[in-house]
Protein backbone atom coordinates (compact mmCIF):
# COMPACT_ATOMS: atom_id res chain seq x y z
CA UNK A 1 0.00 0.00 0.00
CA UNK A 2 1.42 3.92 -1.11
CA UNK A 3 1.83 6.69 1.75
CA UNK A 4 0.11 9.31 1.43
CA UNK A 5 3.03 11.17 0.22
CA UNK A 6 3.67 8.54 -2.77
CA UNK A 7 0.17 9.08 -3.86
CA UNK A 8 0.81 13.20 -4.15
CA UNK A 9 4.49 12.47 -5.86
CA UNK A 10 2.80 10.20 -8.43
CA UNK A 11 -0.86 12.30 -8.89
CA UNK A 12 2.19 15.26 -10.06
CA UNK A 13 1.94 16.25 -13.10
CA UNK A 14 4.80 17.85 -13.98
CA UNK A 15 7.08 15.63 -12.01
CA UNK A 16 7.72 13.46 -15.29
CA UNK A 17 8.38 16.30 -17.55
CA UNK A 18 12.67 17.22 -18.08
CA UNK A 19 14.09 19.83 -15.38
CA UNK A 20 13.73 23.46 -17.86
CA UNK A 21 16.49 25.79 -17.12
CA UNK A 22 16.16 29.58 -16.01
CA UNK A 23 15.72 31.18 -18.81
CA UNK A 24 13.28 28.23 -20.65
CA UNK A 25 11.28 28.60 -17.37
CA UNK A 26 11.15 33.00 -17.78
CA UNK A 27 10.54 31.99 -22.00
CA UNK A 28 7.44 29.62 -20.72
CA UNK A 29 6.37 32.38 -17.78
CA UNK A 30 6.08 35.23 -20.45
CA UNK A 31 4.33 33.35 -23.48
CA UNK A 32 1.33 32.57 -20.61
CA UNK A 33 1.37 36.13 -19.33
CA UNK A 34 1.20 37.44 -22.88
CA UNK A 35 -1.43 35.14 -23.98
CA UNK A 36 -3.82 36.37 -20.89
CA UNK A 37 -3.13 39.44 -21.86
CA UNK A 38 -3.99 38.97 -25.61
CA UNK A 39 -7.31 37.68 -24.38
CA UNK A 40 -7.76 40.29 -22.08
CA UNK A 41 -7.87 42.25 -25.29
CA UNK A 42 -10.11 40.15 -27.44
CA UNK A 43 -12.90 40.26 -24.47
CA UNK A 44 -12.39 44.02 -24.65
CA UNK A 45 -12.75 45.02 -28.21
CA UNK A 46 -15.97 42.74 -28.92
CA UNK A 47 -17.59 44.80 -25.55
CA UNK A 48 -16.49 47.76 -27.36
CA UNK A 49 -18.02 46.93 -29.91
CA UNK A 50 -21.46 45.71 -28.83
CA UNK A 51 -21.55 48.95 -26.56
CA UNK A 52 -20.79 51.43 -29.71
CA UNK A 53 -23.81 49.53 -31.44
CA UNK A 54 -26.02 49.55 -28.82
CA UNK A 55 -25.31 53.47 -28.13
CA UNK A 56 -26.18 54.07 -31.80
CA UNK A 57 -29.52 52.03 -31.80
CA UNK A 58 -30.50 54.17 -28.98
CA UNK A 59 -29.64 57.27 -30.74
CA UNK A 60 -31.37 55.99 -33.94
CA UNK A 61 -34.31 55.22 -31.57
CA UNK A 62 -34.70 58.59 -30.09
CA UNK A 63 -34.39 60.37 -33.08
CA UNK A 64 -37.13 58.69 -34.75
CA UNK A 65 -39.36 59.09 -31.83
CA UNK A 66 -38.68 62.90 -31.70
CA UNK A 67 -39.14 63.11 -35.40
CA UNK A 68 -42.64 60.96 -34.93
CA UNK A 69 -43.55 63.96 -32.57
CA UNK A 70 -42.93 66.52 -34.55
CA UNK A 71 -43.63 64.93 -38.30
CA UNK A 72 -47.17 66.63 -38.16
CA UNK A 73 -46.25 70.12 -37.24
CA UNK A 74 -43.29 70.12 -39.77
CA UNK A 75 -45.78 69.26 -42.76
CA UNK A 76 -48.86 70.75 -41.71
CA UNK A 77 -49.48 74.18 -43.60
CA UNK A 78 -51.56 75.79 -41.09
CA UNK A 79 -49.59 76.01 -37.35
CA UNK A 80 -52.68 75.60 -34.37
CA UNK A 81 -52.15 76.41 -30.48
CA UNK A 82 -54.32 76.32 -27.63
CA UNK A 83 -52.53 78.45 -24.88
CA UNK A 84 -54.26 79.65 -21.09
CA UNK A 85 -54.33 83.60 -21.44
CA UNK A 86 -55.08 86.20 -18.70
CA UNK A 87 -56.55 89.85 -18.86
CA UNK A 88 -53.55 91.19 -17.23
CA UNK A 89 -50.59 91.44 -17.75
CA UNK A 90 -48.10 89.19 -15.45
CA UNK A 91 -44.11 88.41 -15.58
CA UNK A 92 -43.89 85.55 -17.69
CA UNK A 93 -46.46 85.98 -20.29
CA UNK A 94 -46.70 87.39 -23.93
CA UNK A 95 -48.76 90.62 -25.06
CA UNK A 96 -51.11 89.91 -27.66
CA UNK A 97 -54.09 91.42 -29.74
CA UNK A 98 -56.93 89.47 -30.83
CA UNK A 99 -57.70 89.93 -34.40
CA UNK A 100 -59.94 92.19 -35.27
CA UNK A 101 -60.63 93.27 -31.94
CA UNK A 102 -58.12 95.21 -30.35
CA UNK A 103 -58.51 93.62 -27.52
CA UNK A 104 -55.63 92.24 -25.49
CA UNK A 105 -54.66 89.52 -23.37
CA UNK A 106 -51.43 88.12 -22.19
CA UNK A 107 -50.81 84.34 -23.26
CA UNK A 108 -49.20 81.74 -21.32
CA UNK A 109 -45.41 80.82 -22.53
CA UNK A 110 -46.39 76.83 -23.42
CA UNK A 111 -49.01 75.92 -26.00
CA UNK A 112 -51.67 72.75 -24.14
CA UNK A 113 -51.98 72.10 -27.58
CA UNK A 114 -50.66 71.87 -30.66
CA UNK A 115 -51.38 70.68 -34.50
CA UNK A 116 -50.16 67.05 -33.38
CA UNK A 117 -52.27 66.99 -30.86
CA UNK A 118 -55.46 67.09 -33.67
CA UNK A 119 -56.95 63.14 -34.45
CA UNK A 120 -59.77 64.74 -36.61
CA UNK A 121 -60.42 68.57 -38.45
CA UNK A 122 -63.64 69.16 -40.22
CA UNK A 123 -65.46 71.85 -41.38
CA UNK A 124 -68.98 73.35 -39.82
CA UNK A 125 -72.00 75.62 -40.72
CA UNK A 126 -71.49 78.99 -39.30
CA UNK A 127 -73.94 81.72 -37.85
CA UNK A 128 -75.35 82.38 -41.56
CA UNK A 129 -75.04 80.64 -45.28
CA UNK A 130 -72.38 82.19 -46.10
CA UNK A 131 -70.04 81.43 -42.79
CA UNK A 132 -68.69 78.27 -41.75
CA UNK A 133 -66.25 77.09 -38.54
CA UNK A 134 -64.07 74.23 -37.95
CA UNK A 135 -64.54 71.49 -35.23
CA UNK A 136 -61.33 69.49 -33.96
CA UNK A 137 -61.09 66.49 -31.68
CA UNK A 138 -57.97 66.15 -29.85
CA UNK A 139 -56.33 62.65 -29.20
CA UNK A 140 -56.60 61.14 -25.75
CA UNK A 141 -53.51 62.99 -23.95
CA UNK A 142 -54.24 65.96 -25.62
CA UNK A 143 -57.67 65.98 -24.11
CA UNK A 144 -56.68 64.97 -20.72
CA UNK A 145 -54.35 67.99 -20.87
CA UNK A 146 -56.70 70.47 -22.05
CA UNK A 147 -59.15 69.06 -19.03
CA UNK A 148 -56.83 69.26 -16.63
CA UNK A 149 -55.40 72.81 -18.14
CA UNK A 150 -58.63 74.11 -18.37
CA UNK A 151 -60.05 73.07 -14.85
CA UNK A 152 -57.69 75.20 -13.03
CA UNK A 153 -58.43 78.29 -15.77
CA UNK A 154 -62.51 78.78 -15.68
CA UNK A 155 -63.30 82.32 -16.01
CA UNK A 156 -60.23 83.37 -18.18
CA UNK A 157 -59.65 83.48 -21.83
CA UNK A 158 -58.02 80.71 -23.53
CA UNK A 159 -56.45 81.71 -26.71
CA UNK A 160 -56.89 79.72 -30.03
CA UNK A 161 -53.94 80.99 -32.17
CA UNK A 162 -53.57 80.10 -36.35
CA UNK A 163 -50.43 80.49 -37.72
CA UNK A 164 -49.09 82.85 -34.82
CA UNK A 165 -52.10 85.14 -34.66
CA UNK A 166 -54.86 84.73 -31.93
CA UNK A 167 -57.81 84.57 -33.89
CA UNK A 168 -60.47 84.31 -30.61
CA UNK A 169 -59.72 84.12 -26.95
CA UNK A 170 -63.50 82.72 -25.19
CA UNK A 171 -63.21 82.96 -21.40
CA UNK A 172 -63.64 79.20 -20.13
CA UNK A 173 -66.69 78.66 -18.50
CA UNK A 174 -66.69 74.86 -18.34
CA UNK A 175 -63.90 72.29 -18.17
CA UNK A 176 -62.88 71.22 -22.01
CA UNK A 177 -61.44 67.66 -22.92
CA UNK A 178 -62.03 65.94 -26.02
CA UNK A 179 -63.05 68.53 -28.84
CA UNK A 180 -63.12 72.50 -29.43
CA UNK A 181 -65.10 74.63 -32.10
CA UNK A 182 -63.78 77.10 -33.72
CA UNK A 183 -66.45 79.96 -34.44
CA UNK A 184 -64.98 82.86 -36.58
CA UNK A 185 -67.25 82.89 -39.03
CA UNK A 186 -64.85 82.26 -42.01
CA UNK A 187 -65.63 81.90 -45.30
CA UNK A 188 -65.42 78.51 -46.58
CA UNK A 189 -62.44 79.01 -48.44
CA UNK A 190 -60.48 80.17 -45.06
CA UNK A 191 -62.24 77.18 -42.84
CA UNK A 192 -60.94 74.50 -45.62
CA UNK A 193 -57.84 75.79 -45.79
CA UNK A 194 -57.32 75.71 -42.00
CA UNK A 195 -59.00 72.13 -42.03
CA UNK A 196 -56.95 70.52 -44.65
CA UNK A 197 -53.74 72.48 -43.52
CA UNK A 198 -53.75 72.14 -39.42
CA UNK A 199 -53.37 68.50 -39.42
CA UNK A 200 -50.69 68.03 -42.26
CA UNK A 201 -53.18 66.66 -44.54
Amino acid sequence: MKTLAEILRDADPLAYEPPRSPQERRARRQMILDAAHASDHAVRRPLALAASVALAIVAIVLSLFQWSRTAVDVIAAVRFEVRLAEEDPAPGLREAVIAGTGRKIYLHPEPVVVNSDIAHAALVPGDSASTFGVSLTFNADAGARMRRATQSHLGRPMAILIDGEVVSAPVVRSPVSTSALLTGDYRRADAERIVSGIVGR
